[in-house]
């Protein structure tokens, strides 16, 4: 799901000349996230996957739930906010709906954390699927 996801936060950001999307993984450098050191950019986390049993049954055929999490992560100056931020917001949110993967449940939300003078936005972007 990340290189979908990667390339729908492109595509929906691409208007976005405060902003850019970044194709390295979020890491730490020195105990310090990549995404905080260099603001304004762009990061999409690893997939993180899980897998329950929906309705077990008794032939142990059970009906599983497969969460894909994805994490995208953005900072920004907490003083002097992009003008470009609350369409930024709209625009990563909105590619719930364009990853072009067939699903049970697509969901996004973010939250914001500051830290010092930088103003860290993460969303959250859960794909729910259901196998056999």
């Amino acid at each position: 799901m990340r290189n979908e996801l990667l390339s729908a936060i492109t595509t929906a950001t691409s208007t976005l000349t405060q902003f850019a999307v970044s194709q390295e993984l979020p890491w730490e450098q020195n105990g310090v996230p990549l995404y905080r050191k260099n603001m304004k950019r762009i990061y999409v986390g690893p997939d993180v996957l899980t897998q329950s049993a929906l309705i077990p049954t008794l032939d142990h055929s059970n009906i599983l739930q497969n969460d894909t999490v994805n994490q995208v992560f953005v900072s920004v100056d907490a003083k002097n906010n992009p003008t470009q931020l609350p369409e930024l917001i709209t625009a990563i949110l909105s590619c719930r709906d364009r990853t072009g993967i067939v699903n049970f449940v697509s969901e996004a939300d973010y939250s914001n954390e500051t830290t010092e003078d930088v103003l860290t936005y993460t969303f959250e972007f859960r794909l729910n699927s259901i196998t056999t």
